[in-house]
């Protein structure tokens, strides 16, 4: 008997030997090959058996990088940096274009501050740009109604970025649109401030202004006998609208709470006066999909939205999917559920404030980097709108396109 436990026991021992992985030869064959997707399998192993080292996983990281993976290039990276105590400058080069590549672009910015001088130059980081980009865009909004009542209308917007050290950015905007809508003519001019001030890694706090002057000139019309009489009102509708928001992101996944607040004084024939003030406050999320290698990233937003103290709250909600079809182009689709005006998109950087009521509204964008610096997109929006005084239906269809060009 003991001879044959001998026996099982040396016949056992080379077989437990021979499925011993040396995780080191392994990934190293793999990454002198570059065989990506199989040096992360084993990487990946090593890890959650916790037989990694930093060779491991500098090779796995460096795998996850060159497939485009970036959220779990950044990942490995900076537990190489937590762990390892090793934050040399080819570690601060590949985390630095992870955290870019992945659209983490304040987070690459703000690690740069610590950044030798030498790499700063390599990198051409750049933590003050008076003008970091310009953009321009124009389109028109055509109406179902045109014929009848409801003219089409046309849009104009401008805007700039800048970049005012590693932890705040600002961007600007100016719009301009008009209308003729049933009985009064109407133009719209519009400001927007938006800042973006990086706190720490993954936290960023988002106050916004946004200002609406609106003239419009309105027409009534009194029939007394067999004559019409035509009065004529010139209104003015001043907007200020308070926003701010509180961005936190963890790897793939973001949430942010946000509120608003605006208040509307309208001025009819400088003898009337009106003051209208809506809150509206939400939050937002998002999540970048692991499966698809981080290619396809899915939103959703709801807000609440409440016009005085005495009326019932409004819900507003959204869902968005962008997909990055190559390094060069991507795809955006947006849906939005209102039944209802005088409410903001996107950190207040849209307000609709038409007469008729949104009732929901699909968008879809093409954008395409002509050159690093430049690039291109085209959006079409198709809209359900109600007139509810008038009590009919109609929709919009909406093209835009604009340039942006990046310093």
């Amino acid at each position: 008997m003991k001879q044959l436990f001998l026996i099982f026991m040396f016949g056992l021992t080379p077989l437990m030997f021979a499925q011993t992985i040396d995780y080191n030869t392994e990934t190293l064959a793999l990454f002198n090959n570059e065989n990506w997707e199989s040096l992360i399998t084993i990487g990946e192993e090593a890890f959650q058996k916790n037989q990694s080292s930093y060779e491991i996983e500098y090779r796995l990281a460096v795998a996850y990088y060159n497939t485009n993976q970036y959220f779990d290039s950044a990942k490995h990276f900076e537990n190489i940096k937590k762990t390892y105590n090793i934050n040399n400058d080819t570690i601060q080069e590949y985390l630095y274009y992870s955290y870019l590549f992945s659209g983490k672009k304040q987070d690459a910015l703000l690690i740069s501050k610590n950044f030798p001088f030498h790499l700063k130059q390599k990198l051409e980081t750049k933590n003050f740009e008076f003008i970091d980009y310009l953009n321009a865009e124009t389109g028109i909004k055509l109406s179902s109604r045109s014929n009848i009542d409801i003219e089409n209308m046309p849009y104009f917007n401008v805007g700039l970025g800048q970049k005012l050290g590693y932890h705040l950015k600002l961007n600007h905007s100016y719009t301009s649109l008009s209308q003729n809508y049933i009985d009064f003519d109407y133009k719209q001019k519009e400001y927007y401030l938006n800042a973006n001030l990086h706190v720490a890694k993954g936290l960023t706090l988002i106050p916004a202004y946004h200002y609406v002057n609106i003239l419009e000139n309105t027409e009534s019309i009194t029939r007394r006998r067999r004559t019409d009489i035509i009065t004529t009102r010139a209104n003015n509708e001043k907007i200020h609208l308070l926003h701010f928001a509180l961005k936190k992101q963890w790897n793939r996944f973001f949430i942010m709470p946000n509120i608003s607040y605006s208040s509307a004084n309208l001025v009819i024939d400088d003898i009337e006066e009106e003051t209208r003030n809506i809150i509206q406050y939400g939050l937002d999320l998002g999540y970048s999909i692991n499966g698809l290698k981080d290619k396809l990233w899915l939103g959703f937003g709801a807000n609440v939205l409440n016009h005085d103290s005495n009326s019932e709250n409004e819900l507003i909600w959204n869902a968005k999917a962008h997909y990055q079809i190559n390094p060069k182009s991507f795809l955006y689709f947006k849906y939005l559920n209102a039944n209802t005006s005088n409410f903001s998109e996107d950190n207040a950087m849209y307000y609709y404030n038409s007469v008729s009521v949104l009732v929901d509204k699909i968008s879809a964008t093409f954008g395409y980097s002509l050159t690093p610096e430049f690039s291109w997109f085209i959006n079409y929006q198709y809209e359900n709108a109600e007139d509810i005084e008038n009590d009919f239906l109609f929709t919009y269809n909406t093209i835009i396109t604009g340039l942006k060009y990046n310093f």
